[in-house]
């Protein structure tokens, strides 16, 4: 919940320091003429792409991967699972279809996300994935 306000005041300081930045300019004289070159423009805010996706793993992933995508044994419905890491070579070795295929129709202990998440919700998590926890 933390991280969720955190980006939305990033989100709104950057908006707020981008209106700020627009000037006017106004003379009295009407035959003045302008010289000055007009003001190089303000230099876009970041966007973190992947905000929507932090807090989808955090909703959807994290109760069994773990904050820091390492996984390791979990108990869901009673049974004690082992959740693979997402940084380990195996996972890491998965093609973007092969881990999309695993999210959308689980696998082993793990949920379908078919029915959770859209299709471009599903291919966010995969390049979530691979940035955040595999460095790709």
């Amino acid at each position: 919940m933390k991280l969720i306000s955190l980006v939305f005041t990033c989100a709104a300081i950057a908006l707020f320091s981008i209106a700020c930045t627009e000037t006017t300019t106004t003379t009295n004289a009407p035959s003045a003429t302008r010289t000055a070159s007009p003001a190089a423009p303000a230099p876009a805010a970041s966007v973190d792409e992947f905000a929507a996706a932090r807090v989808i793993y955090a909703q959807q992933c994290e109760a069994c991967h773990g904050p820091a995508g390492e996984g390791g044994p979990v108990k869901v419905d009673n049974k004690q699972i082992k959740v693979p890491s997402l940084k380990a070579d195996h996972a890491i070795k998965h093609t973007d279809a092969e881990l999309t295929k695993i999210i959308t129709g689980g696998e082993e202990a793990m949920p379908a996300f078919k029915d959770k998440l859209t299709a471009d919700q599903i291919t966010m998590m995969v390049r979530f994935v691979r940035k955040n926890f595999q460095g790709k």
